[in-house]
């Protein structure tokens, strides 16, 4: 997946506002529109796997089609992102629980292992902070150092394991973004241009 996000940013952007979407469903509440603990209200529908896969397949149709890039594999990664939110909320220990299987069932269901200590710890605040970062992004920032150090050693042997492809240029595949299909390579581009004047 990093290697899909490192060409596409606002792919990225769009990851992280899907993971703060399920918030919203506070606007509806605020508004009088459900109860707090309603299908609307705070942690109900937006807090649902449905709606992970909603916001995922819109995201991918808003997307388009773009070259390189799947729409599967768009609608995942946002779908995975929207889902994030409602996971990391129903492992706190405190607040009420997901409504996880809307629109199927409007009914709260609390996860069996909620390990995050946050009773006692005010809504707002440097304590929610350093709790949150504790418990959620340092187990965060450890899983993705894991992934990049697992991406690194297979991406090395499985370089060594192919021979490179030459370029016309005679420049080695992989060399400065060259894949040997597109010219991409300064060599590989003075060689394009070159055989498009002859």
């Amino acid at each position: 997946m990093a290697t899909y996000l490192h060409f596409a940013p606002a792919l990225a952007l769009a990851g992280a506002v899907c993971g703060v979407m399920a918030d919203a469903d506070m606007l509806l509440y605020v508004l009088h529109i459900d109860d707090y603990g309603g299908t609307y209200g705070h942690r109900g529908f937006t807090h649902s796997i449905g709606f992970a896969l909603l916001v995922g397949a819109l995201g991918a149709a808003l997307a388009g089609r773009r070259p390189g890039r799947s729409r599967w594999l768009t609608a995942a990664y946002l779908a995975l992102c929207t889902a994030s939110h409602p996971l990391l909320d129903g492992l706190i220990d405190r607040g009420i629980c997901n409504a996880w299987l809307w629109p199927l069932d409007g009914a709260r269901h609390c996860l069996p292992w909620r390990p995050v200590p946050m009773r006692g710890v005010p809504l707002f605040g440097l304590d929610r902070l350093l709790q949150e970062l504790r418990w959620i992004g340092l187990p965060l920032l450890l899983l993705a150092g894991a992934g990049v150090v697992l991406r690194r050693a297979l991406s090395g042997r499985a370089g060594r394991a192919r021979p490179a492809r030459a370029c016309p240029a005679g420049a080695r595949s992989g060399d400065r973004g060259c894949t040997g299909r597109r010219a991409r390579c300064a060599p590989c581009r003075a060689a394009a241009r070159s055989s498009r004047r002859a």
